[in-house]
């Protein structure tokens, strides 16, 4: 359309095998401790050995909910969940402090946890080895967390509920994506592994060697890693003008491709769009009540789809325009998340000494799964190929059942 390639807004001019080629660089330039792209070691030596006959606590903290379980792994490692607690995350839905934020998380976790046990903690935000919260994603509101080290601040919450004694391993959701994957028969003869969570955030994780792990000399040499990349975080790709105006009005510098392509932001540069589609005269007889609110992504997607038609009781030509307006958006965000996926498949092959095969991707996430604009699983697994395909590599996307709550049991005992 052309009111979106005057704003910058350009499917068709992406060079998406060198947007790939930026992608891997920077990954690179992360592992040295350079760059936008955090590449946060996960601070877990992967085992070979599947466990079996034990019980594991696990807490997932994810972008819009929480949840706890205790995992089982039978004698044959045949897995299954009990007593699943639900919660919400806070500072999703508003402002918290500190005591509140705790206090929820405690709500959720403690009728899964036992004084004196070792848990895993799925923690969906960028922290360091040791638990220390870097900065909010997901548009959290909770400004007394970051520079904290979380998993500290919960043991020592859960201690004033008398579960004293108790010691977690931290992980990333992402990183207990890709750990779920290694359960499966088809990842034992992968040439790469990777974990990719598109939902209410995005983020991608794959395991690396130590020894180019350079920026953390202190870890031991020659041992298989898993890294969360924070793959939201990649900055070098071209923006519109509704990308710029997007950051400009909410934005703190980080997230910038997160915006692109994640359920909690695709709504609001829809919304965007839209308005200034509205402002520019594209649509007169809708301007007033586009202009008078903002939509969300599950708003935008069904409406694109079909499913939620009354959304915008406008004409059939303002509603073909609309649909014109936002297809491209779904259509850029699929691209984007088969270029991280790509990326991060090569990056895993090639630390695993592969030059050729089939890369396992575990899929996550409702954005992923769930988004009905394009048949977007579809459209991501058609990218992916392509794009791996001067590399030598396949792909073959899959979706493990609560990945979360399992790399989080797999964490526990493997950190």
């Amino acid at each position: 359309m052309t009111f979106l390639k005057e704003n910058g807004f350009n499917l068709d001019a992406i060079d998406e095998q060198r947007l790939l080629s930026d992608f891997l660089n920077e990954m690179m330039r992360g592992l040295h401790g350079e760059g936008d792209l955090p590449m946060l070691p996960s601070g877990i030596l992967l085992k070979q050995d599947a466990p079996r006959n034990v019980t594991v606590p696990t807490f997932d903290v994810g972008g819009t909910n929480l949840r706890s379980a205790r995992v089982t792994f039978d004698a044959h490692g045949k897995v299954t969940f009990t007593n699943i607690q639900r919660g919400r995350m806070p500072g999703s839905y508003g402002l918290v402090d500190m005591a509140t934020f705790y206090s929820q998380l405690c709500d959720t976790l403690q009728p899964n946890l036992f004084a004196h046990e070792r848990f895993g903690f799925c923690f969906s935000y960028p922290t360091t080895e040791d638990g220390t919260l870097l900065f909010w994603t997901k548009k959290i509101q909770a400004p007394e967390i970051p520079g904290r080290n979380v998993a500290q601040d919960l043991l020592t919450a859960l201690e004033e509920r008398n579960l004293n004694n108790c010691s977690l391993q931290i992980l990333n959701d992402t990183v207990a994506a890709l750990l779920a994957t290694y359960t499966l028969p088809e990842a034992q003869s992968a040439a790469g592994i990777v974990g990719f969570i598109l939902g209410t955030g995005t983020n991608t994780a794959y395991t690396e060697i130590t020894d180019n792990i350079t920026k953390r000399p202190h870890l031991p040499r020659a041992k298989q890693m898993p890294i969360n990349c924070e793959s939201g975080n990649f900055n070098r790709f071209p923006k519109s003008a509704f990308d710029l105006a997007y950051e400009k009005k909410c934005g703190n510098g980080h997230g910038q491709w997160e915006h692109c392509i994640s359920g909690v932001h695709l709504g609001s540069l829809g919304t965007l769009v839209l308005h200034a589609a509205a402002e520019s005269g594209l649509l007169p007889t809708a301007k007033e009540t586009l202009l008078a609110r903002e939509f969300t992504n599950i708003e935008l997607d069904t409406y694109c789809s079909g499913t939620n038609p009354t959304l915008f009781p406008y004409s059939e030509e303002e509603a073909c325009m609309i649909r014109q307006l936002l297809l491209p958006i779904y259509e850029r965000a699929a691209l984007f998340a088969a270029v991280n996926i790509a990326a991060a498949g090569i990056a895993s092959a090639r630390a695993r000494g592969k030059q050729e095969g089939t890369i396992c991707i575990n899929a996550d996430g409702s954005t992923f799964w769930k988004t009905s604009t394009i048949p977007f699983a579809e459209r991501v697994t058609q990218h992916v190929t392509r794009l791996l395909t001067p590399y030598n590599y396949t792909c073959n996307i899959v979706r493990v059942e609560e990945a979360p709550l399992l790399g989080a049991a797999l964490a526990a005992l493997n950190g």
